[in-house]
This record gives C-alpha cells, sequence and structure tokens, in this order.
C-alpha cells in the first residue's frame, strides 16, 4: 500500500468512527434521563427540574451524521479515482523471470565461446595454409630446379657438345695436313678456334638462361645456317637450307630456340651415325602450323630395333613436347631418316 492510500484510509477510519459516536449519543442519552426516572414523583409530576425533550438534539446528531457521512464518502473519492499502483510481483512469478535471465547469460557466454573458438579455428585454418603455401612453393622450387637441371643437360647435348665433337673432327683432319699443306691447316685450326668461341658463347649463355647470341642478333635462317655450317666443318656433306623467315618470326623466341635445337640434333645425327652425303632443311607454313623438315640420304637405320644412341631422340622430343608440337622420325636402313616437326602457330612460351 502506497503513503497516499495508507493515509485516506486511516482519515476515513477516524470519520467512521466519529460517525458511530455521533450516532450512539441520543441512545446514550436515553440511558441517561431513564436512570433518573426514580426521583421523587412530585418533582415529576410538577415538572420543576425536569430535562427539556430529546428531539432536537436528535435532529442535531442526524445534521452531524449526515456532514460526517459527506465527509467520509468525499474521502473515498480519491480512492477510487487514483491510478492503481502495480503490485510487486509475487516470488514465484519472478522465478520465471531469473530463469530466463540465467538462460540468456549463458546463451551469451555460449556465443563468447563459440566466437573464441571460431576465431582460434580461423587462426589454425591460416597457419595451416601458409605452410601449405609453403610446402607447395618449395615443391615448385625443386620441381623448377629438376627441370633446369634436365634442360641444362638438353642444352649441353644439343649444342655444346656437337660443337666440341665438329671441332674434335676437324682438328683430326688437321693432323694429316702439316706437312702436306701448312695453309690449309693454319685455317682449319682458325676454324676449330672460331668454333670453340662459339661454344664458349653458348656456355655462357646457357648459365645466363639466354638464348645463343647468334640467334638474338641475326635472324633464324641465318642462325640455323651458321650452326649447321659449324656442324659440317670440312666434311663434303652439302646443305640444302631453305627457311621461310615470316613463318620463323612467327615462332617468337624461345621456340624458335627450341626448333634451333631439334634441327641441330637431327642434322648433327645425319653427320655422325648417317654419314649422309646431303641433307635438306626445310620450314614453310602449313595450316594452322608451321612445319620443320631435316631429310638426309645417310645410312638410316631400322625403326622396329631398340636404339641405344644417347640422348639426341629423347632430348628432340622434350623439346617438341614443350612447345607441344608434333615429333615424327621415320627412316630405313639405307634409305636415309626424316624429321619433321610440326609447331602449332598458338604455341606458348616453353616454362
Amino acid at each position: 500500500m502506497t503513503p497516499f492510500t495508507r493515509f485516506v484510509a486511516t482519515a476515513l477510519f477516524a470519520v467512521l468512527v466519529a460517525l458511530v459516536a455521533v450516532l450512539a449519543a441520543p441512545w446514550w442519552h436515553e440511558a441517561n434521563l431513564g436512570a433518573g426516572s426514580s426521583r421523587p414523583a412530585a418533582a415529576s409530576a410538577s415538572g420543576v427540574g425536569a430535562p427539556p425533550a430529546p428531539a432536537g438534539a436528535l435532529i442535531l446528531s442526524q445534521r452531524l451524521a449526515l456532514a460526517l457521512a459527506g465527509m467520509g464518502l468525499a474521502l473515498t473519492l480519491p480512492l477510487v479515482f487514483a491510478r492503481p499502483v502495480a503490485a510487486e510481483p509475487p516470488v514465484a512469478s519472478r522465478a520465471p523471470l531469473e530463469g530466463a535471465r540465467r538462460e540468456v547469460s549463458t546463451l551469451a557466454r555460449l556465443a563468447e565461446n563459440s566466437v573464441a573458438q571460431g576465431e582460434a579455428l580461423s587462426r589454425e585454418r591460416d597457419v595451416r595454409r601458409r605452410a601449405e603455401e609453403d610446402m607447395q612453393l618449395k615443391q615448385q622450387l625443386l620441381n623448377q630446379s629438376i627441370d633446369d637441371k634436365v634442360r641444362l643437360g638438353r642444352d649441353l647435348h644439343d649444342g655444346i657438345i656437337q660443337s666440341l665433337y665438329a671441332a674434335g673432327l676437324t682438328l683430326e683432319s688437321v693432323r694429316s695436313l702439316l706437312q702436306r699443306d701448312p695453309v690449309e691447316a693454319e685455317r682449319r685450326l682458325d676454324q676449330v678456334r672460331t668454333s670453340l668461341n662459339g661454344a664458349i658463347r653458348d656456355v655462357r649463355a646457357c648459365i645466363a638462361g639466354l638464348a645463343p647470341d647468334q640467334l638474338r642478333r641475326a635472324g633464324f635462317a641465318r642462325a640455323l645456317a651458321s650452326v649447321l655450317e659449324e656442324l659440317r666443318g670440312e666434311r663434303p656433306t652439302r646443305l640444302d637450307l631453305q627457311i621461310d623467315e615470316p613463318a620463323a618470326a612467327e615462332l617468337g623466341p624461345e621456340p624458335s630456340l627450341e626448333v634451333l635445337q631439334i634441327a641441330r640434333e637431327a642434322v648433327s645425327n645425319a653427320l655422325r651415325h648417317g654419314q649422309a652425303s646431303l641433307i635438306t632443311v626445310r620450314m614453310h607454313q602449313g595450316d594452322g602450323a608451321i612445319c620443320l623438315l631435316i631429310q638426309d640420304d645417310g645410312r638410316g637405320f631400322d625403326e622396329t630395333l631398340p636404339r641405344e644412341d644417347g640422348r639426341g631422340h629423347g632430348n628432340m622430343r622434350a623439346r617438341a613436347d614443350r612447345l607441344g608440337a608434333t615429333l615424327r622420325i621415320s627412316s630405313q636402313p639405307g634409305r636415309g631418316t626424316r624429321v619433321l616437326v610440326t609447331v602449332p602457330r598458338s604455341c606458348p612460351a616453353p616454362p
């Protein structure tokens, strides 16, 4: 109960008490009059000393009762029209609220734990992802190192070794000319020196990972002619070289180098193993491709028999695969060898 309600109720109680007292006054007065009826009859008959009649007191008490009743009505009006004050919920009704608060608190803690666990998992995933990326990078570096080693071996075999082999053959021919024709021997020695200097340049190019200088400075046709002349040396073998320079230009620098090395290996095989007297080299544009043909009239070989001729054919096929090209080698004993390389015009640069 609010202080205002308590005050109104107290006042109403006091008014009601006063109203009861006023209403009981006439009966109390009559009771007193009844007690005084034992006085001398003479006095009562003569009317001397008798109290006044109670009619006036009754009217006065009724008026006071009416006034007090009106005051009680006025005091009860605020109780009727006063705004009710919400009572505190009982203990039984507060229990579900407390339970809901505990559940909300529990859910909040679970949400915080979930967020923390999610962040921990995210950090763990990042660590694992970085570790996987490091492993992939190391694997890529390892693969690249292996590829570079294989490519260096091919370049050494197809380029420098062939040049050194040609220089060795020229030196053998010089021995027989020292006494008979010193001038020719001197010329061939100069040729060997030039060939060795070219081999040194090729070694430097392999170390730097660059194309040979002669291919960068000259066009494909001149570079190929220079390589073939170096391989032939003093042999009487004839070279029939016809290169479509616009077709070679479509290959680009890196594919041109691969094609040049394939031609170099094929011509070297024709000279060393085939003992050819005529080697024909052609390059032209085909339907959506660029074709390189190397054909000789040498001894040839039996394709059905296994060959143990070193890494030459394997290197040529590996270079063709890097270009996405097609390599076909056909030969018959006594009828020479034919090597055909078909390079698509949209071939990518070798990796």
